[in-house]
């Protein structure tokens, strides 16, 4: 469970107030019927690799009601899967506790457990929660990323509510240790969440991160610039980056040390606020000159890493939700919010748009090597290139509306195209892939007719028209001739659609399929791209994706 529900309140809170009607960017005029789009393929270039790893989602069980998240990704073909939010900050492996903190009474609870549908018995096995996910992730052949606790304590027991007089230090609560020097089959001691002793017991079951059943990596916690609110009985006060820092680094050097093939991913930062200033941090001036926190993080973790001579850093995590000043998009089935979903993964990638939201005034104008702006992900890339080059970009919670409406199925297929158009290496979607959510995924992971997935080599592509029509292309890195090209319409009027190759005046299409209001399931379809004006040519319904491909 993570703490979208606070986002109203919480954040507005630290960024309140109206932004200045010139800070905010128009929004785009609706395609008319009979709208007309120019798309061009770059088929011929060598494209950049698209990491497989961006079609993954949150482990949340039954947090969402009807079936297991787990039934969700299996069917929707998910390649990576995260076991993270605000309760695996208060996860002790030794009992399988944690504490719900501001979501839920501050209690001691066997939530994440009945979520997951543990059997009580399992209960008391130590690491029976990251295990069951874990398996389920192999079941399915996706990569695990488990979240680890740095706030220093973590649930005793299942008593529920804790009271402010029982914050830790307390009996309700375990002090966590990251000293080296418990081994796998040492006994497990109650009294203390050994994590060293718990990343050498998942070694010793499962086999390091380049086996074949190994976990694939470790997330340092989960929101760390908010623990005082979201975890008030276990972080009393505001935590100084310094002393994030530390903790970090030395949870980092855990980890390589029990699998140094695993890949360590942080700070796990909830949105632009913490990425600025550590949610304006006690220490903040004395890190003020890096320009960020994010980029302090970096170089802590650069001249550590040279230091010890091992990269103690490979992704830097990060949580993006989009918000509007027009309502709550989190989840939303609210048809009168389904414009501003779709316009909100511009932010990610658009230069010059500026989102109706409190985000434009916490970012700088963008353009500094270590100051984060907007769009956001040519930001994160500047910064880690310029810090800490070879680090990977993470999106590790995102949610582009809830699944009962088809803006939603859409704005995330945008989403995704637009983390494999940008390099993003790993991204779990928050909320479970039912609907036109799981719609979206099918949209780049099933097979078309010829056996083929969207492809792993993003193609440039370029559109004229209005940002109502995005377009994404794919190659494939075995070199099997071929592209696969993802078209989404945004708007409410049909889109015609002109397509030009690079290589060729036209490619003979062998497969479409996509979904719109008529088709709500990603379904085969008999649209067939005509030849015109030494091109092809293509007509899109309102609001709509397709793929085809083309060989």
């Amino acid at each position: 469970m993570n703490s979208r529900r606070r986002a109203g309140p919480t954040r507005r809170s630290v960024l309140a107030g109206g932004l200045a009607a010139g800070l905010l960017g128009a929004l785009p005029a609706k395609a008319q019927s009979g709208g007309r789009w120019s798309i061009r393929i770059a088929d011929g270039g060598p494209g950049t690799p698209i990491s497989p790893l961006i079609y993954g989602s949150n482990e949340i069980g039954t947090m969402d009601g009807g079936a297991p998240s787990a039934t969700f990704d299996r069917e929707v073909g998910v390649t990576a899967r995260r076991l993270g939010g605000n309760l695996m900050t208060t996860y002790n492996w030794v009992n399988n506790a944690a504490n719900s903190g501001k979501d839920y009474h501050h209690a001691n609870s066997p939530f994440l457990l009945d979520a997951l549908g543990i059997d009580r018995p399992q209960w008391i096995e130590p690491a029976r929660l990251i295990e069951t996910m874990h398996e389920a992730s192999l079941a399915m052949g996706a990569k695990s990323l488990v979240t680890v606790p740095l706030a220093g304590y973590v649930a005793a027991d299942f008593d529920g509510p804790v009271p402010p007089e029982a914050s830790a230090p307390s009996p309700r609560f375990v002090p966590t240790r990251w000293d080296p020097g418990a081994k796998a089959g040492d006994p497990v001691m109650p009294a203390v969440a050994d994590i060293p002793q718990l990343l050498a017991r998942l070694v010793e079951r499962y086999g390091g991160a380049d086996s074949e059943r190994g976990i694939h990596a470790y997330a340092l916690d989960n929101e760390p610039g908010l623990w005082a609110e979201t975890h008030p009985r276990v972080v009393t006060a505001k935590p100084t980056i310094r002393a994030f820092l530390e903790r970090s680094l030395a949870a980092a050097r855990a980890i390589k040390r029990a699998d140094p093939a695993a890949r360590v991913f942080g700070p796990v930062s909830w949105g632009a606020s913490e990425m600025v200033s550590f949610q304006d941090a006690p220490d903040w001036n004395d890190y003020r000159q890096h320009g960020s926190f994010l980029a302090a993080y970096l170089d802590a973790f650069r001249t550590a890493s040279e230091q010890d001579g091992i990269r103690l850093l490979d992704a830097l995590d990060l949580h993006w939700y989009p918000y509007s000043n027009r309502g709550d998009l989190f989840r939303s089935k609210d048809a009168a919010l389904a414009t501003a979903l779709l316009e909100a993964p511009r932010s990610l990638t658009e230069a010059g748009f500026r989102e109706d939201s409190w985000v434009v005034r916490a970012l700088a104008d963008g353009g500094s090597d270590r100051e984060i702006g907007l769009p956001l992900l040519p930001s994160l890339r500047r910064i880690a290139d310029h810090v800490f080059p070879g680090t990977g970009l993470a999106v590790t919670e995102f949610n582009y509306g809830g699944a009962g409406q088809i803006a939603s199925g859409l704005a995330l297929a945008d989403v995704l195209g637009r983390f494999g158009q940008q390099g993003v290496s790993f991204a779990t979607h928050w909320g479970s892939l039912d609907g036109s959510l799981g719609e979206a995924y099918r949209l780049f992971r099933a097979q078309d007719s010829t056996g083929r997935r969207f492809g792993d080599r993003s193609q440039a592509v370029t559109v004229e028209g209005t940002p109502e029509v995005v377009a994404y292309a794919a190659a494939f890195e075995d070199g099997r001739p071929g592209l696969q090209l993802v078209v989404i319409n945004k708007s409410e009027a049909p889109a015609t659609l002109d397509l030009r190759f690079e290589t060729a005046a036209a490619r003979n299409c062998l497969s479409v399929f996509g979904f719109d209001a008529a088709n709500p399931k990603t379904i085969a379809l008999t649209e067939t791209p005509i030849n015109a004006d030494g091109g092809l040519q293509v007509n899109l319904p309102a609001r709509s994706a397709r793929r085809y491909g083309f060989a």
